[in-house]
Protein backbone atom coordinates (compact mmCIF):
# COMPACT_ATOMS: atom_id res chain seq x y z
CA UNK A 1 0.00 0.00 0.00
CA UNK A 2 2.88 2.32 0.46
CA UNK A 3 3.47 1.87 -3.27
CA UNK A 4 0.42 3.71 -4.10
CA UNK A 5 0.71 6.03 -1.63
CA UNK A 6 3.97 7.41 -3.27
CA UNK A 7 2.33 6.80 -6.74
CA UNK A 8 -0.15 9.14 -5.69
CA UNK A 9 2.07 11.31 -4.24
CA UNK A 10 4.11 11.60 -6.86
CA UNK A 11 1.22 12.07 -9.25
CA UNK A 12 0.32 15.05 -7.23
CA UNK A 13 3.20 16.73 -7.53
CA UNK A 14 3.42 15.77 -11.04
CA UNK A 15 0.10 17.45 -11.93
CA UNK A 16 1.32 20.20 -9.18
CA UNK A 17 4.36 20.96 -11.70
CA UNK A 18 2.26 20.51 -14.79
CA UNK A 19 -0.17 23.18 -13.32
CA UNK A 20 2.71 24.87 -12.43
CA UNK A 21 4.04 25.31 -16.34
CA UNK A 22 0.16 25.49 -17.17
CA UNK A 23 0.20 29.37 -15.47
CA UNK A 24 3.63 30.13 -16.37
CA UNK A 25 2.28 29.75 -19.67
CA UNK A 26 -0.61 31.33 -19.53
CA UNK A 27 1.08 34.64 -17.68
CA UNK A 28 3.57 34.75 -20.38
CA UNK A 29 0.35 34.32 -23.32
CA UNK A 30 -1.11 37.37 -20.86
CA UNK A 31 1.83 39.23 -21.09
CA UNK A 32 1.93 38.77 -25.31
CA UNK A 33 -1.49 39.79 -25.45
CA UNK A 34 -1.04 42.98 -23.35
CA UNK A 35 1.90 43.95 -25.23
CA UNK A 36 0.20 43.09 -29.23
CA UNK A 37 -2.92 45.17 -27.08
CA UNK A 38 -0.77 48.23 -26.38
CA UNK A 39 0.71 47.95 -29.89
CA UNK A 40 -2.49 47.89 -31.31
CA UNK A 41 -3.64 50.88 -29.31
CA UNK A 42 -0.77 52.94 -29.92
CA UNK A 43 -1.34 52.11 -33.74
CA UNK A 44 -4.80 52.81 -33.86
CA UNK A 45 -3.89 56.60 -32.31
CA UNK A 46 -1.01 57.21 -34.71
CA UNK A 47 -3.72 55.79 -37.55
CA UNK A 48 -6.49 58.45 -36.07
CA UNK A 49 -4.08 61.20 -35.63
CA UNK A 50 -2.99 60.54 -39.28
CA UNK A 51 -6.66 60.15 -40.32
CA UNK A 52 -7.53 63.44 -38.67
CA UNK A 53 -4.34 65.21 -40.04
CA UNK A 54 -5.24 64.21 -43.41
CA UNK A 55 -9.09 65.39 -43.39
CA UNK A 56 -7.61 68.46 -42.31
CA UNK A 57 -4.91 68.69 -44.51
CA UNK A 58 -8.15 67.36 -47.04
CA UNK A 59 -9.86 70.45 -45.69
CA UNK A 60 -7.91 73.00 -45.64
CA UNK A 61 -6.88 72.36 -49.64
CA UNK A 62 -10.36 72.00 -50.66
CA UNK A 63 -10.74 75.64 -48.77
CA UNK A 64 -8.13 77.28 -50.28
CA UNK A 65 -9.31 75.94 -53.61
CA UNK A 66 -12.56 77.94 -53.07
CA UNK A 67 -10.76 81.18 -52.02
CA UNK A 68 -8.61 80.50 -54.86
CA UNK A 69 -11.56 80.08 -57.26
CA UNK A 70 -13.51 83.32 -55.52
CA UNK A 71 -10.60 85.39 -55.81
CA UNK A 72 -10.30 84.83 -59.52
CA UNK A 73 -14.19 85.56 -59.69
CA UNK A 74 -13.81 88.85 -58.07
CA UNK A 75 -11.22 89.50 -60.17
CA UNK A 76 -13.28 88.70 -63.49
CA UNK A 77 -16.09 90.68 -62.05
CA UNK A 78 -14.02 93.99 -61.38
CA UNK A 79 -11.91 93.97 -64.77
CA UNK A 80 -15.89 93.43 -65.90
CA UNK A 81 -17.45 96.57 -64.19
CA UNK A 82 -13.83 98.43 -65.43
CA UNK A 83 -14.67 97.22 -68.73
CA UNK A 84 -18.29 98.51 -68.34
CA UNK A 85 -17.18 101.86 -66.79
CA UNK A 86 -14.81 102.60 -69.75
CA UNK A 87 -17.23 101.50 -72.40
CA UNK A 88 -20.06 103.78 -70.87
CA UNK A 89 -17.20 106.60 -70.25
CA UNK A 90 -16.60 106.45 -74.35
CA UNK A 91 -20.45 106.00 -75.07
CA UNK A 92 -20.78 110.04 -72.52
CA UNK A 93 -17.90 111.47 -74.82
CA UNK A 94 -19.00 110.23 -77.97
CA UNK A 95 -22.81 111.85 -76.78
CA UNK A 96 -21.28 115.16 -75.40
CA UNK A 97 -18.68 115.49 -78.88
CA UNK A 98 -21.71 114.75 -81.18
CA UNK A 99 -24.25 117.20 -79.64
CA UNK A 100 -22.27 119.44 -77.14
CA UNK A 101 -25.41 122.22 -77.19
CA UNK A 102 -28.29 119.04 -76.38
CA UNK A 103 -25.35 118.19 -73.30
CA UNK A 104 -25.29 121.64 -71.88
CA UNK A 105 -29.04 122.48 -72.03
CA UNK A 106 -29.39 118.90 -69.80
CA UNK A 107 -26.93 119.92 -67.74
CA UNK A 108 -28.18 123.40 -66.75
CA UNK A 109 -31.97 122.05 -66.43
CA UNK A 110 -30.79 119.37 -63.99
CA UNK A 111 -28.67 122.37 -62.21
CA UNK A 112 -32.49 124.67 -62.51
CA UNK A 113 -34.16 121.65 -61.00
CA UNK A 114 -31.46 121.02 -57.97
CA UNK A 115 -31.17 124.66 -57.44
CA UNK A 116 -35.21 124.72 -57.37
CA UNK A 117 -35.43 121.69 -54.79
CA UNK A 118 -33.05 123.47 -52.34
CA UNK A 119 -34.92 126.75 -51.99
CA UNK A 120 -38.03 124.69 -51.27
CA UNK A 121 -35.92 123.55 -47.87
Amino acid sequence: MARKTNTVSEDIANIEKEIGQLMADIETRVGRLNTLARQSATDAANGAGELVSDAVNGAAERMSNAAERVRHGAQAVGDDAARIGSDTLKRIEDEVGQRPLLTLAIAAGIGFLAGMAQRRH
